[in-house]
């Protein structure tokens, strides 16, 4: 009995001590103004519990009634408060002037965003959450200053082109070099979307070359830093988040319908009849048409093949740790069904991100990423088919069953039948594992060394089949290809920084680099015709008639040592210059190692006394010139390369090999030059910030085939020989237009960019030995790379005008007019003018964020003018022959003389001088994204186990305004093929979606 009283009362009093222990602290962490921090963390001292501060800058905590609380913020001093049996602590933190600026990473080591000299822009998690998207990079598009990004199209899982101030380079890649968690990547934009965009803090694109000339070889084009979500001190947290949206085409084009396309057909016919329509008009119709004809039947074969897709997308992620270690680790899954049926992307993602203090010497962080993606491509042919076909035809026979041809013509086949499953697969399937690791040494105050280790595989595989019922094999025997790409890839780094105050007015940092990075890729492709059993698709090539069968290896290493000096006079005159020297296995002995100069200055000129007390809050005036290289030089180029080479051997011919080019051991790199002047400025406490940049890169020594004699052997060698030139201006400028936390706030960020690029040296000279233009080519002296060259429609001949349509073009009226450029009453070669350039004369974005309490509204305007598209779509779909469909345009006829189109005729297949109709001003404004979301009252959530809860509705691309009159202007038609038949451009897609965020 008495045991058990004293068990009792042993119980009863550590549940007392119990209670006197730990206890529920509240409070609020706000600046030395009073205004809330949201996010501060909030840390028991020797412990791992901790929490953060919400919106409004509240805290609640457990902690023993002696603990001490740690406060601490972005920007502000850490304090320590002992809680002394209070249940309520407030913080208010104080400004420390040494991390006053927000830290970005800068290539190598990291700086204070003030302090940067070099053109770079910051993105950060919440504006690239703005839009739902699979690419991390489209996520970005309008948002930055000087980064033009166009979409490839709306085929789900689709990359997009990305280019930083322009292009450099006439023939190699203009596209930027990818480093995530300091590792470059191999793949470039690819790669990206092996990513999932909820891993990523931040972002940092490097504009200038004095940014960009750490990455040597590879700075040419810009740099995109991509740095990954890491632990942070405190108690362990779980966020899930949860999308679903439903997509449909952003808009389709106006075909003819039934009707309308008779009446084509007989202009056709009658054109062809000197003006007359005899008198048996409809022996041309096959029995199909006839029957649609007398039935009123039509057949909106766009209709039929772009319907309906959605996306989904979840994310699970727990971070947490303690004073020495922290982790931070996540799983998603993202799913989207294309408009077009047998179109989708799949894709799974995992990381853990670990980082460990030893001790106050050595600290190592390991990260683990891995991605599987499937990818649906889907035919090409579908919507080129979907255009063309005759809408008289009719998918179905009367039993319902698919035909094979819509009527009797042979040419055009069903596009159903492509997406029947199974009948047509192109799979593509990807799957990387990234794992970087590293070790830090603190050797002493001020002197630490990081060795950084980063093995990098990417396996890919591509299996297409083409069965029976394609457009390809009209009821043949099947077709199927299995290919693979291996990419095995590592980086090493050695990095030695010193960080030294000499006294209170000079402060200098050190960085010095060893780097090796080397890259193997094996490619194997094997091909057969003849499949016997359609059902095993591309999974029993060995069963085919006829084979073929390649493969190859790409392997190249790049050795590097660069060293960054920065030095700044009492923080107000800062200095800053890297050499950086690559050696790399692409080049000829004697040219293997180029070295790459960067140099800037700035003069923050808020922190000299005249400026101390006023609203400029911020005030630097910066200056870089930097040279930089572009990986043009393909692996054993120099070394020329073998192709396959019949020759005669007695009465017969031989296979052999020779020199498909002749080798040249003194091909480098191209080489761009750039000056950039900035100046970044801040008003009114940073309520108002933003950058003005004008910048001139100068590339020489660019890749060009240059002629040779017949003599040679060969018809040309590649030299380091063109030029070019680019140059612009930027502007961004980020407001708090109205800034209360308890009540209403407005943020609006505005951004714009216009740039000029220019060929200056081309291979071609005169007899002065000056560059010429390279008409064959499409490059000319002194215009952008890529330009437009042909004749000028300035209308349809008319009636009246028989005589000068005869004498001039030998033509009729009703015929395409063309502008007699050099007024000698002819229409010659001569007469040939740039009709236009991709090139904009300025793109940019508008995002404003209006919230109360806990509603946000969110509004994002994307804009891009200026630009001309060639659009094979107009001419593909133009035909005057009346055997495909048209679009409903206005043609010209006896009795409706327009000046738009010209007639049709059944003798011609399509117009003369048709591709003068392709040209357009793709102008566009469009509401890029618009989105409402409510975080619910945290009592609210608490009662529900969580600590934040956040529900949201958004559409994307739901409306623009553009001059271009069919599909999304936005979608890159500059290949000079986008919307034609068989280019694959999928319509861009439009979508509604709700998300769920929660934090527990």
């Amino acid at each position: 009995m008495l045991r058990r009283k004293i068990t009792f009362l042993l119980m009863a009093f550590s549940m007392l001590s119990f209670n006197a222990i730990l206890g529920q602290v509240t409070g609020t962490v706000t600046d030395g103004s009073g205004v809330p921090l949201p996010g501060a963390s909030i840390v028991v001292k020797g412990t791992t519990v901790g929490t953060v501060a919400d919106f409004d800058g509240n805290y609640a905590i457990n902690v023993d009634a002696n603990g001490v609380l740690i406060y601490s913020y972005i920007g502000f001093k850490p304090m320590e408060i002992a809680v002394n049996g209070r249940s309520t602590v407030n913080a208010s933190l104080e400004t420390d002037t040494g991390l006053l600026d927000e830290v970005v990473v800068v290539g190598y080591g990291t700086q204070k965003k003030g302090e940067v000299t070099a053109a770079i822009a910051s993105v950060q998690a919440e504006q690239l959450g703005i839009v739902q998207t699979s690419s991390t990079i489209d996520a970005v598009k309008g948002q930055i200053s000087g980064v033009d990004i166009q979409s490839g199209g709306g085929r789900p899982g689709q990359t997009s082109s990305v280019r930083i101030r322009g292009r450099r380079s006439i023939t190699a890649s203009n596209d930027p070099l990818y480093v995530v968690d300091g590792i470059p990547l191999i793949d470039g934009s690819e790669s990206m979307s092996d990513i999932n965009p909820q891993d990523i803090a931040s972002m940092q694109i490097l504009k200038d070359a004095a940014a960009t000339a750490v990455y040597g070889s590879r700075g040419a084009n810009g740099v995109i830093l991509v740095t990954t979500n890491r632990g942070r001190v405190g108690k362990t947290q779980v966020r899930y988040s949860s999308q679903i949206g439903l997509t449909s085409a952003t808009r389709l084009v106006d075909m003819m319908n039934g009707e309308e396309y008779a009446a084509l057909k007989r202009e056709a016919r009658r054109s062809s009849w000197n003006g007359t329509i005899p008198p048996d008009a409809d022996v041309f119709f096959d029995p199909i048409e006839l029957v649609s004809l007398e039935e009123g039947r039509s057949t909106d074969w766009l209709d039929l093949v772009v319907g309906n897709g959605y996306q989904t997308n979840h994310q699970l992620g727990v971070s947490g740790g303690s004073e020495n270690t922290t982790f931070n680790s996540s799983l998603g899954y993202f799913k989207e069904q294309g408009i077009i049926s047998n179109q989708d992307y799949e894709r799974f993602t995992g990381r853990i991100n670990v980082d460990h203090r030893i001790n106050d010497i050595f600290k190592i962080g390991a990260s683990f990423m891995i991605s599987n993606s499937v990818q649906n491509w889907g035919s090409n042919a579908t919507i080129g088919e979907a255009l063309a076909n005759n809408p008289l035809g009719v998918p179905y026979d009367a039993e319902g069953e698919l035909l094979f041809l819509p009527t009797n013509d042979g040419i055009r086949t069903n596009p159903l039948n492509e997406l029947v499953d199974g009948a047509y697969i192109d799979e593509r399937k990807w799957t990387r594992i990234f794992a970087p690791v590293f070790l830090d040494i603190n050797i002493t105050d001020g002197l630490q060394w990081r060795t950084l280790f980063g093995p990098d595989i990417r396996l890919g595989r591509r299996g297409q089949f083409r069965g029976s019922l394609t457009n390809d094999n009209r009821g043949g025997p099947g077709d199927a290809s299995i290919e693979r790409i291996d990419n095995f890839a590592y980086t090493l780094e050695n990095l030695l920084t010193y960080d030294k105050s000499i006294n209170a007015n000079h402060n200098l940092k050190v960085t010095l680099l060893q780097s090796i990075q080397n890259s193997r890729t094996e490619y194997s492709l094997a091909s057969v015709t003849g499949i016997p059993y359609e059902s095993q698709s591309f999974y029993n090539l060995g069963s085919a008639d006829n084979s073929l069968a390649e493969s190859r290896l790409t392997e190249w290493t790049l050795t590097s040592f660069m060293g960054r000096l920065n030095y700044d006079i009492a923080g107000k005159y800062l200095f800053q210059a890297s050499l950086r020297a690559d050696g790399s296995s692409r080049l000829a002995e004697g040219n293997i190692w180029n070295y790459f100069p960067g140099f800037s200055a700035g003069w923050r000129i808020s922190e000299e006394s005249f400026l101390k007390e006023s609203s400029v809050s911020q005030l630097m005036l910066r200056a870089s010139y930097g040279e930089v290289g572009n990986t043009s030089v393909a692996p054993y180029q120099t070394a020329g390369r073998l192709a396959p080479s019949t020759y005669a051997w007695g009465e017969a011919n031989a296979l052999g090999r020779a020199l498909f080019e002749i080798p040249n051991a003194d091909l480098g790199w191209e080489v761009s030059k750039t000056l950039d002047i900035g100046l970044d400025f801040g008003l009114f406490n940073g309520r108002v910030t933003g950058a003005i940049d004008w910048f001139r890169t100068n590339t020489v020594d660019i890749l060009l085939n240059r002629s040779l004699p017949y003599t040679s052997g060969y018809e040309s060698i590649l030299q380091n020989i063109g030029a070019t030139r680019t140059q612009g201006l930027e502007f961004a400028i980020n407001t708090k237009i109205f800034d209360n936390p308890d009540g209403f706030s407005w943020n609006m960020d505005f951004n714009i960019a216009g740039y000029r690029e220019e060929i200056v040296e081309l291979a071609l000279k005169d007899e002065n030995g000056n560059s010429i233009d390279d008409v064959g080519n499409g490059w000319f002296i002194g215009q952008p790379i890529e330009v437009i060259y042909d004749y000028e429609k300035i209308g349809i001949y008319q009636a009246d005008e028989a005589a000068l349509a005869e004498s001039q073009e030998n033509k009729v009226p009703g015929e395409i007019r063309l502008n007699d450029v050099d007024g000698d009453g002819l229409i010659t070669p001569s007469d040939r003018k740039i009709q236009g350039t991709d090139t904009p004369d300025y793109y940019g974005g508008l995002n404003n964020k209006f919230s109360y309490k806990g509603l946000e509204l969110g509004v994002f305007f994307y804009f891009r003018q200026g630009q001309t598209v060639t659009s094979n779509f107009h001419g593909g779909n133009n035909s005057l022959f009346a055997r495909y469909n048209n679009l409903d345009v206005d043609y010209w006829t006896i009795d409706n003389p327009t000046n738009a189109n010209p007639r049709p005729d059944e003798n011609q297949e399509s117009p003369r001088d048709g591709s003068t109709l392709r040209y357009f001003d793709s102008s566009f404004i469009k509401l890029r994204n618009i989105s409402l979301a409510y975080s619910l009252p945290k009592s609210f959530a608490e009662k529900l186990g969580m600590e934040e809860l956040k529900l949201s509705l958004s559409g994307q691309n739901l409306w623009f305004i553009t001059d271009y009159e069919t599909f999304d202007p936005e979608v890159a038609e500059n290949d000079n093929s986008a919307g034609s038949l068989g280019s694959g451009v999928v319509p861009s897609n439009k979508m509604y979606s709700l998300s769920l965020k929660a934090r527990f």
